[in-house]
């Protein structure tokens, strides 16, 4: 776990402003169990892609953003070596391996991003719909208030959400103070670093990078970026989530 390495990319020189100052790291070093493809998830073809290249396509578009990495279980290296390679990105990616869960993968890809890179944006690999203004949007959040620690893509709840046990209901949640939570997820980078070091230290086990943060007492901001930008985790998902590409694509949208 943690080897950095380069893939080569057809890389060109991006026109980048003074706020490019981000380091994105993709985490796609998951075993994708629930969604029941041999191959791995982020390598299944969707829309065209492997589904990873869609997230590798939208942050190397994205203004804010500096450099990339993608973190990826050892065996899928050269599967991704591949998909880079075959994309035109203006930014070289630094290829890292994940661990044994979500948690240990993305620091190891935390702790691959040079130190001079003031902030890391952390995305899931298997959320194929972010779109370059998306990166965008939490970068500018958190630009935009030195007390923030991060800030992260999400949206206000809709639904109806109940507290239950053993298929009981146990009460009705206020859902005007509940969000969903959504990736990118970007914070300063020495206190994210220092975020999971503790974690790692007192064992807390986590589901997002923000619970890392929040764990230190640290804010982090919500960002109402996009509506549309679920996670492929069943087979279930696959048909909306590439009809969704499918209609971008005809627009000219990343």
């Amino acid at each position: 776990m943690g080897l950095c390495q380069t893939a080569p990319s057809a890389c060109h020189l991006k026109v980048c402003g003074a706020q490019s100052d981000v380091a994105v790291v993709i985490v796609a070093g998951g075993s994708g169990e629930r969604f029941g493809d041999p191959r791995g998830k982020a390598l299944v073809p969707i829309a065209g892609r492997p589904l990873v290249a869609w997230s590798l396509l939208a942050a190397d578009k994205a203004q804010s953003t500096l450099s990339l990495t993608l973190v990826c279980r050892p065996q899928d290296r050269l599967a991704m070596v591949e998909a880079v390679a075959a994309l035109d990105l203006s930014h070289p990616v630094t290829l890292v391996d994940g661990g044994a869960t979500r948690q240990e993968s993305c620091q190891a890809g935390i702790m691959c991003v040079s130190p001079q890179i003031p902030f890391i944006s952390v995305q899931d690999g298997a959320r194929p719909l972010t779109t370059p203004e998306t990166f965008d949007a939490v970068a500018r959040r958190v630009r935009q208030d030195e007390n923030l620690a991060g800030a992260i893509a999400g949206w206000p709840v809709t639904d109806t959400i109940k507290r239950a046990h053993d298929g009981i209901i146990e009460s009705t949640q206020d859902r005007s103070c509940l969000w969903s939570a959504q990736t990118p997820q970007l914070f300063r980078a020495p206190l994210l670093r220092e975020a999971y070091r503790q974690a790692a230290y007192h064992r807390l086990s986590v589901t997002d990078d923000a619970s890392v943060v929040e764990a230190m007492g640290l804010s982090v901001a919500l960002v109402s970026a996009q509506r549309i930008n679920p996670k492929l985790t069943v087979p279930d998902d696959f048909a909306f989530i590439e009809a969704e590409l499918g209609a971008r694509s005809l627009r000219g949208v990343c």
